[in-house]
């Protein structure tokens, strides 16, 4: 065996037993903060954005799981009962769930209102049957809007009423604010420079700053102003 060999194996070897030993580490690892894993959403193509409400009794989330309409939906789970209730419209585009502290409420960001919500999940399903594939990104869709409704979805208000895309909302511990994301600086679009506005187009995010307004939708500041 020659030496440029003997190191050629040397890596080989190694490489083999760093690649396991490394897999066992991150699961021991993770051992320390998970466990007692158990599935909790098994309807739906798929699910995300979960968050307990205050007193842990129920769970809100989004899925994809309405006839007619491949965008996430807002649900709400009982953990107590396993009833699971939608909150949004159906129609459109949703994210985003979050409860209202010490209230029946609770918000979330939805495009249910746009004129082309119809029109885009009908394109979206077109694509899906035709069995073409692309990488999962998320669009920052500039229809949506915050929304407070109860969790039965009654009530609906819209809290925010801007152009652009306001979404990702939280609410404090003391439900007085919420803070949450919005792209409404970079409206109207034909205010931005021509490099702006290619920019817009490649990566709208770049534009995202962060937010805060009273419960109700009042007071709105701004909390961030930098690029990127």
């Amino acid at each position: 065996m020659t030496p440029g060999t003997k190191v050629a194996f040397f890596l080989f070897v190694a490489f083999v037993l760093f690649v396991p030993a490394k897999a066992a580490d991150e699961a021991t690892q993770e051992s320390h903060f998970i466990t007692n894993t158990r599935q909790l959403i098994f309807e739906g193509r798929r699910s995300g954005e979960g968050y307990f409400s205050p007193n842990g009794g129920k769970l809100i989330f989004q899925s994809e799981r309405e006839e007619g309409n491949p965008f996430y939906q807002i649900y709400v789970l009982d953990l107590n009962t396993g009833d699971t209730t939608r909150v949004s419209p159906g129609t459109g585009k949703t994210t985003c769930g979050f409860f209202q502290p010490d209230t029946d409420r609770v918000i979330f960001a939805s495009t249910h209102a746009d004129p082309q919500s119809e029109a885009k999940q009908k394109a979206e399903l077109e694509f899906r049957a035709s069995g073409k594939q692309r990488r999962y990104v998320w669009d920052y869709d500039d229809s949506f809007e915050i929304y407070s409704a109860k969790q039965d979805g009654t009530d609906l208000a819209n809290l925010t009423n801007s152009p652009g895309y306001d979404a990702e909302g939280a609410v404090s511990a003391d439900g007085q604010q919420i803070v949450f994301c919005s792209l409404r600086a970079a409206f109207p679009l034909d205010n931005l420079s021509p490099e702006q506005r290619v920019r817009y187009e490649k990566d709208p995010s770049w534009f995202g700053d962060i937010y805060i307004m009273n419960a109700d939708g009042s007071n709105t500041r701004r909390l961030t102003d930098a690029p990127g």
